[in-house]
């Protein structure tokens, strides 16, 4: 139900950017990302060549809202509507709220709410040119309201309430064209490796969540009849400080 679609990730460069960019490319998805470091793009890139799949990367740092605008003008020079949005990157911050320079601030925020907002508002000509498109938000647990359980620091708990609040009034704006907004908020999880599947013989509480499961879920929402709007998605599970308690 993916093949054909086109895809654009932020932080596609490693990590859990780079698994959905591998697992969306699996699934016949052209995928473009975006990734701050060239050796990343390149890597992830050759990843999906090697399994005959389509990738492009391109250098953006959502800091930055000239690289945002380049990043999108590029994007935007495809005949090809966009599909799938994945807002995925984020710049993670810990600590006090005393622990931190403002720079550390300022980006924290930038790269995980300020980036996604404008980025997405530039992209949605391409998206409004699709049959029926979906963005996806990766929120985070820190997202949600009276949640205190992390070592985040405060301003990265401040750029996740952020972009949850973009996502949920976008969500209820874009119903009206067909658009699907669904914002995710996994606690801590784990990625692995890219072919694990999602763990099924743990109890509840025992491990962190696999990264699997959570790309699981944004493939059940992704292929869902366009009468089916979910839009959020909360995860139950342990965060690493409970687990070495």
């Amino acid at each position: 139900m993916l093949r054909g679609k086109r895809a654009i990730i932020t932080g596609g460069g490693r990590g859990f950017g780079q698994a959905l960019a591998v697992w969306l490319s699996r699934e016949g998805v052209e995928v473009d990302f975006c990734a701050r470091r060239r050796e990343d793009i390149q890597e992830t890139c050759n990843m999906i060549a090697a399994e005959g799949g389509i990738a492009r990367g391109y250098i953006c740092d959502l800091n930055h809202p000239e690289s945002i605008a380049q990043f999108s003008s590029q994007l935007l020079s495809s005949d090809t509507p966009i599909d799938i949005l994945i807002l995925n990157a984020a710049q993670w911050l810990s600590g006090y709220l005393d622990d931190q320079p403002a720079s550390e601030i300022i980006n924290t925020i930038n790269s995980g709410l300020t980036g996604s907002i404008l980025l997405t508002q530039a992209l949605l000509p391409e998206l409004r040119r699709s049959n029926g498109a979906d963005i996806v938000s990766i929120i985070s647990a820190c997202g949600i309201p009276n949640f205190t359980d992390s070592i985040a620091h405060p301003s990265f708990f401040a750029s996740k309430h952020g972009l949850s609040g973009f996502t949920t009034k976008l969500s209820q704006q874009l119903a009206k064209e067909n658009i699907r907004v669904t914002g995710l908020y996994p606690p801590d999880f784990e990625f692995t490796q890219l072919n694990e599947q999602s763990d099924d013989r743990s109890k509840m509480g025992e491990r962190l969540l696999n990264a699997h499961s959570i790309w699981e879920t944004i493939r059940f929402v992704l292929t869902q009849p366009r009468s089916c709007h979910i839009s959020s998605i909360y995860f139950q599970g342990p965060t690493r400080e409970d687990l070495e308690c």
